[in-house]
């Protein structure tokens, strides 16, 4: 998970290599807006990477542990800068 500051709080990208078409980013933008503290979900299907644009209250486990959930393709790993 790559976390950093921006203008109006906070982004963290992840990469989720089971994603493979619109409906598992529907599904993983559906989870996301099941949380408050999320304020943007950006989901690149080709490059299997989610941003979520966050305030400081967002609880990534959390959300991973509801990513995971969806089943075994949804596992979601950390991206380095």
């Amino acid at each position: 998970m790559f976390t950093f500051a921006i203008h109006n709080g906070m982004q963290t990208i992840v990469s989720i290599p089971g994603m493979h078409c619109a409906s598992c980013a529907a599904l993983i933008h559906d989870i996301s807006s099941e949380f408050l503290a999320i304020k943007k979900t950006d989901i690149d299907i080709e490059s299997k990477r989610v941003t979520l644009e966050h305030d400081e209250s967002f609880n990534f486990d959390a959300w991973k542990q509801e990513v995971e959930a969806s089943g075994d393709e949804y596992t979601v790993h950390p991206v380095t800068a």
